[in-house]
């Protein structure tokens, strides 16, 4: 019998954020009015829907994160840098253009002395350097619109910030520079969350600039690609061969990249489970596609020997899958696999 569509919605919004949210906590949720829960099923649909096209995602990237002091003199220099030594126009807060050397001068004098200040010489990172950059072929002027609208977004509580927008490479990118204190002196900390938040909201602005662009965790796309440093970059540009860097994954990095993707597979299995019991008929389309997209996953070719020999087994101990076996899972008990019709999809037991 189909499932009603509420426990469709209700069953979509629980692995949907298991799946592309922070794991949920166990305290009591507030209770939701009926248009909360119509808008919260809608955003999910969307954000499925983005994921299962492969729209391209937004990267975000703190650039100096692990750099020592950040003095004036880091934060002149990496200012020269966005702006090409003022050849570049730079952007700030309030929406003032600054463009040529003496503009360029002016500004750094500006951060040196004026509000809190900032050291010439200092062991606390006085400036956050943020990437925002999409894939070749994106609109420059929407990159450079959402950048300034996130910008605004996330910091226009009157801390001071500046951006570049580079059109001298493939990927449109910008490049803001935002100072760490703000006009209380609190000191902005961003961690993981807080980059995906970014990426989330940054994402956001490109749609609302006629931009399709998604921010999901490499994990709810079962992405295992190694992307090297730019020293190992510059290295192998020059013919030298890193040390410790090996573009393929070796035996235990499986493993544990397998052991990763465990949770969002079984978020995956869950979200199939509500498409393919819905009463519509757009809903169990919905399930081939997703089927079909966990088997494309590169995780998928990059299962662990162990898991391979092993399938043979999880085919025969199959089982049909019931609400309850949903319910156990909260509890981190096993679920039968919801592939069926592919050995390669499943999760290490």
């Amino acid at each position: 019998m189909p499932f009603p569509k509420t426990y469709v919605d209700q069953m979509l919004l629980n692995w949907g954020d298991r799946l592309f949210h922070d794991p949920l906590r166990h305290v009591r949720a507030p209770r939701m009015s009926r248009g909360e829960l119509r808008r919260d099923v809608r955003r999910m649909r969307e954000q499925l829907a983005r994921t299962l096209r492969r729209t391209p995602e937004v990267m975000v990237k703190i650039t100096n994160k692990a750099s020592g002091a950040q003095g004036m003199g880091a934060v002149r220099r990496h200012l020269r840098y966005i702006s090409r030594n003022g050849r570049v126009e730079l952007e700030d807060q309030d929406g003032m253009a600054m463009l040529g050397r003496e503009a360029l001068h002016d500004l750094t004098n500006a951060w040196h002395l004026g509000g809190w200040g900032i050291a010439e010489e200092s062991r606390r990172r006085e400036v956050f350097n943020v990437l925002l950059s999409m894939p070749p072929g994106t609109d420059r002027q929407a990159v450079r619109n959402a950048a300034r609208a996130f910008a605004a977004e996330e910091f226009g509580d009157g801390r001071r910030y500046v951006f570049a927008a580079h059109d001298d490479e493939a990927h449109p990118h910008v490049h803001l520079s935002i100072q760490v204190r703000g006009p209380d002196g609190k000191r902005l900390n961003p961690r993981k969350q807080d980059l995906q938040r970014w990426r989330e909201r940054f994402a956001a602005q490109l749609r609302e600039h006629g931009v399709d662009a998604n921010a999901t965790r490499r994990l709810a796309r079962g992405e295992t690609r190694r992307y090297p440093k730019q020293a190992v970059v510059h290295m192998t540009t020059r013919g030298e061969m890193p040390r410790y860097w090996r573009s393929e994954l070796d035996e235990p990095t499986r493993r544990t990249l397998w052991a990763a993707h465990a949770a969002p597979l079984e978020a995956w299995r869950g979200v199939l489970h509500a498409m393919e019991g819905s009463q519509t008929a757009d809903d169990r389309r919905l399930a081939a596609v997703i089927t079909d997209f966990v088997r494309m996953m590169p995780v998928q070719h990059d299962r662990p020997e162990m898991e391979r020999s092993d399938r043979d087994v999880r085919q025969r101990d199959r089982k049909p899958v019931h609400a309850h076996d949903l319910r156990h899972a909260r509890r981190g008990e096993a679920q039968p696999d919801l592939f069926p019709e592919d050995p390669d999809v499943g999760v290490e037991r």
